[in-house]
């Protein structure tokens, strides 16, 4: 699983993909033709300071690893926090992820449910 980092990338998956919403979380889904997916994450400034943004980016991303070998390839994702992200423990956060991915095609189903790994980096 690789990063998307570059703005142009963010703006044509935001055109072009599909969202998937969650109660913590928009996941935008785009199928590219590669032998990878890769994945951006996306807190904007209403879900408050810089502290809580890279604290919901660090928690994102700590799923995000722990899901990467049920990830399907060949996808361009993007995962924006929702406000309500900020109130929530990383088990729901895990949770909503984890279900969102599923509903939309996704994950594979290697293991059952959410890892539990991350949780001392939240």
């Amino acid at each position: 699983m690789e990063r998307l980092k570059n703005p142009r990338e963010f703006s044509v998956v935001y055109n072009q993909g599909k969202p998937h919403f969650g109660k913590y979380v928009v996941v935008s889904v785009l199928p590219i033709d590669r032998p990878v997916s890769r994945v951006g994450f996306a807190v904007g400034k209403k879900v408050g300071n810089a502290v809580t943004r890279n604290k919901i980016k660090r928690r994102l991303r700590a799923i995000m690893q722990g899901q990467s070998g049920r990830i399907v390839a060949g996808f361009d994702i993007i995962i924006g926090a929702k406000q309500r992200s900020v109130t929530a423990s990383f088990h729901d956060l895990e949770d909503d992820l984890c279900r969102v991915l599923k509903n939309s095609g996704l994950l594979t189903s290697n293991r059952s449910g959410p890892t539990r790994i991350g949780e001392e980096h939240a």
